[in-house]
C-alpha cells in the first residue's frame, strides 16, 4: 500500500517540493516541482499535494524566509485539512504562539 510523503524547502520567493512513496522496496522515485510563494501558487501546491495523495508533509524553512501571512494562506486551505494524517513540522506555522 502506498504511503506518499512530501518535503517542502521554503525560500523567500519559491518553494522546492519533492514527493515520494516511502512504502516501496526499491529506491525512492521522487517527483519534484517548484512553486512560487504567493497565495495563488500555494493554492496550486495544495491541489497538487491532494492530487498526489500525500499523507504527510515536512516543511523546512529559515525564519527570515517566511511570513505569517504566507503560512496561513497555505495551512488554512480546506483541501489540506482533508489529508490524514497531515504532519507539519512542529505542528504550527511561523509567527504562531
Amino acid at each position: 500500500m502506498a504511503y506518499r510523503i512530501a518535503g517542502i524547502d521554503v525560500h523567500k520567493k519559491k518553494l522546492a517540493v519533492a514527493v515520494a512513496d516511502v512504502e516501496v522496496e526499491e529506491e525512492y522515485q521522487f517527483e519534484r516541482r517548484w512553486y512560487g510563494s504567493n497565495p495563488e501558487q500555494l493554492r496550486l501546491l495544495s491541489g497538487w499535494l491532494v492530487e498526489q495523495q500525500v499523507e504527510e508533509v515536512v516543511i523546512a524553512y529559515a525564519s527570515h524566509c517566511t511570513s505569517r501571512g504566507r503560512w496561513e494562506t497555505f495551512s488554512n486551505r480546506s483541501r489540506l485539512d482533508n489529508l490524514t494524517p497531515l504532519a507539519f513540522l512542529g505542528g504550527s506555522g511561523p509567527g504562531s504562539s
